[in-house]
């Protein structure tokens, strides 16, 4: 079976300047990748591209095992592709119903309202069909709106920023509705986010566009423990990007942490020489205790079923969050550190 969609060495530029360089990347049938990057790393001219809006400076593009693209002589155009597209902004035509909105996609005349009719149905908004747009909630219009991409059967799924002008209740329901119809259909699905709750409910992989490139294409729960980069670690919902001092001897690492210093395994090998590192950890790994580094908390906060505190560290610049079970005492207390658990991301050259 032919892969939903296949890029290879695609670069991409925008306004004379290259923003994506050498970009690989595969989907198959049934699969949904969550391409993520900071904001300008050129996530939307790359799914722009795939969809015949711009052309790729160089590259091959495959959709359903046809070339669409290959930077020269071939190029099929977007409406020829068979690409459904979600936006973050709905894109409905304002003019035309909601049962013309989706309808109007349907190549084929005959049953085509009773097919549109269907969709609207199978998303739950069959009843808003003879209204205007403007007349439904936020959750209502992209429900149309992904009635519509599945209106001319397509062949991938292309979605920017789905859900992220709705409210919280509405993604997570459209979340799972999203995933569970690309999971029934087998239709391949790459969608830009840079939610981590769009990654743990949508994402089969997770492909990070850094510094103009594809830097690493892996599972939800892979980038979670082993993040490749502090942007996968603050994607991955991570604590932390507090800068502390490293100190390396041989293949040894350790790390100032307040008045204490604590070994890091395997931390020479990663650490390649730094002078200074990003630590990041996952919740847990830091918990006040008994005995353990001397912190001062500064103050606490309730979120979302536990206590934030909020704890200074000699030396360190931010404060560092820790999540408590119940509501931690004002003034000194003592931090455990499980150091195992910890990534670091060099910071600075080596001295």
């Amino acid at each position: 079976m032919s892969a939903a969609l296949a890029i290879e060495g695609v670069a991409v530029q925008r306004g004379g300047r290259l923003i994506v360089e050498e970009a690989a990347l595969s989907l198959s049938p049934g699969e949904c990748v969550v391409l993520a990057g900071e904001s300008g790393s050129g996530k939307t001219s790359l799914l722009r591209v795939i969809g015949g809006l711009n052309r790729p400076a160089r590259g091959t593009i495959r959709i359903a095992g046809v070339v669409v693209d290959d930077a020269a002589a071939t190029f099929i155009r977007p409406e020829l592709r068979g690409l459904g597209m979600v936006f973050q902004d709905f894109a409905l035509w304002p003019h035309l119903s909601v049962l013309e909105n989706v309808a109007v996609v349907i190549r084929d005349r005959v049953g085509r309202e009773r097919k549109a009719l269907a969709l609207l149905d199978q998303f739950g908004v069959a009843s808003c069909a003879g209204r205007l747009p403007a007349t439904l909630s936020g959750g209502q219009q992209q429900r149309v709106g992904l009635a519509r991409a599945l209106a001319a059967a397509p062949r991938l799924l292309m979605l920017d920023e789905p859900f992220s002008s709705l409210d919280v209740e509405t993604r997570e329901t459209l979340r799972t509705e999203l995933r569970a119809l690309i999971v029934e259909t087998g239709l391949g699905a790459i969608c830009i986010s840079h939610d981590p709750a769009d990654i743990a409910r949508l994402a089969d992989r997770v492909a990070l566009l850094e510094d103009r490139r594809l830097t690493s294409c892996t599972t939800p729960d892979a980038m979670f423990a082993r993040p490749a980069t502090p942007y996968a670690a603050r994607l991955a919902g991570l604590c932390g990007g507090v800068e502390v001092e490293v100190r390396q001897a041989g293949s040894d690492a350790a790390i100032v942490l307040g008045s204490a210093l604590l070994a890091i395994p395997g931390g020479g090998a990663r650490l390649a020489g730094a002078a200074q590192a990003l630590l990041f950890w996952p919740r847990g790994a830091l918990a006040l205790a008994a005995e353990g580094v001397p912190a001062t908390c500064i103050g606490a906060h309730f979120e979302a079923g536990h206590w934030q505190a909020l704890l200074r560290l000699d030396g360190l610049a931010a404060p560092v969050p820790v999540q408590c079970t119940s509501p931690p005492p004002r003034g000194a207390v003592a931090l455990n550190v499980a150091s195992d658990r910890l990534h670091l991301f060099p910071s600075s050259p080596p001295g």
